[in-house]
């Protein structure tokens, strides 16, 4: 296994990123437990906000909004940033529901330090969305362009999966369920350096071709990544295992969870 960051073949442009996200939009919900989840993660968001002083923040790869909608519940001005337009109409259309005031910005991470000119209390970057980040020199720019949203002292709260243990494991298939018919099955392959995700949905009623979509991602480890985090003026780094800040275990944790400070002079 390796233990640091290696340049792999790019298998996949921005633009394939932003068609396998927008083709997702309309179903996201459904597969990822959407309703249910809010219950579960309030008070962990809850604490981090009042914790520290969380008043305005960016979801940086906000997908279809969750955490977006949560902290504006908690009262936080949010900015919501994804690359896929779709998935921001689909946020948008969330907000409109519960009432909720959600800026959407559509665009890179890379980007965000130009697109979001306002110092941020936090930046959260979460759903293993730093795993499009294809090699190290992407890693550290979007890092570097996220602590460039945050006031000194900000912070940045991140996931990914823990890919020292599928690395280990060499997991397959991921999650299968089936919603009105439908089984959708979300699955890795371990072709080269880079894991390839797929989604794949079966109309199980008509028997027509599964409908499969892939891209690639990048298996981060949690050395590379407070490497990363130190290189691009990040300090006070900790890991968890969840989002529920449980200790982190390479071996078992599901997550890999970091919360780091903005360096004060950076």
């Amino acid at each position: 296994m390796r233990t640091h960051l290696q340049t792999p073949t790019i298998a996949v442009t921005q633009e394939e990123v932003v068609r396998f996200y927008d083709n997702l939009a309309s179903g996201y919900d459904r597969m990822t437990g959407f309703e249910a989840r809010f219950v579960k993660e309030r008070p962990f968001f809850r604490l981090l906000v009042d914790t520290h002083k969380i008043q305005r923040a960016v979801d940086a790869g906000a997908g279809t909004g969750f955490h977006s909608l949560l902290l504006s519940q908690l009262g936080v001005e949010v900015t919501a940033l994804d690359v896929s337009p779709r998935m921001l109409e689909v946020l948008a259309g969330h907000a409109a529901t519960m009432r909720l005031s959600i800026k959407t910005v559509t665009g890179a991470l890379a980007e965000a330090g130009a697109l979001i000119p306002t110092p941020q209390d936090a930046v959260f970057s979460l759903g293993n969305t730093l795993a499009h980040c294809l090699s190290p020199e992407s890693l550290r720019q979007s890092l570097a362009s996220l602590n460039r949203l945050l006031r000194p002292g900000g912070i940045l709260f991140a996931q990914v999966l823990n890919y020292r243990r599928i690395l280990v494991a060499r997991e397959e298939i991921l999650q299968q369920k089936e919603i009105d018919g439908v089984r959708i099955t979300r699955r890795y392959d371990y072709p080269g350096t880079l894991i390839k995700f797929s989604v794949i949905r079966e109309d199980l009623r008509s028997g027509k071709a599964p409908d499969v979509e892939s891209v690639d991602l990048y298996p981060l480890l949690e050395t590379e990544f407070v490497g990363a985090l130190r290189d691009t003026a990040y300090e006070d780094i900790r890991m968890f295992g969840g989002i529920s800040m449980e200790p982190f275990d390479a071996a078992a944790s599901k997550d890999l969870v970091v919360l780091a400070t903005k360096r004060g002079n950076a």
